[in-house]
């Protein structure tokens, strides 16, 4: 996902295939229930760092650690979690306030 893309969306009220978690410390617990909903259909993009603050209103709240939480959630995919192999890519967006 580009940056382009990533503000579209938060400036957007509802998705199937797209998930913000606030996540600014850890892999927050309920992403594997969002893991496992894409796996089941045609899949969607979690993005950590954006919390929602009610009635589609998201902010970009960033990340502590981004590698060290992009390393745990990766390799957990990539683990024995799941029952299947997932397709799984990461990226790393440095997003300026831009709104």
């Amino acid at each position: 996902m580009k940056k382009i893309e990533l503000i579209k969306r938060l400036k957007l009220n509802e998705w199937q295939d797209f998930e913000g978690k606030e996540a600014k410390n850890e892999v927050p617990k309920d992403v594997w229930k969002t893991v496992s909903a894409f796996s089941n259909s045609e899949g969607g993009s979690v993005v950590f760092g954006v919390k929602d603050n009610g009635k589609g209103n998201f902010e970009i709240i960033g990340i502590d650690n981004i590698e060290k939480m992009q390393n745990d959630f990766l390799s957990t995919l990539r683990g024995e979690k799941f029952n299947i192999q997932l397709s799984s890519k990461g990226y790393i967006l440095n997003i300026e306030l831009l709104f």
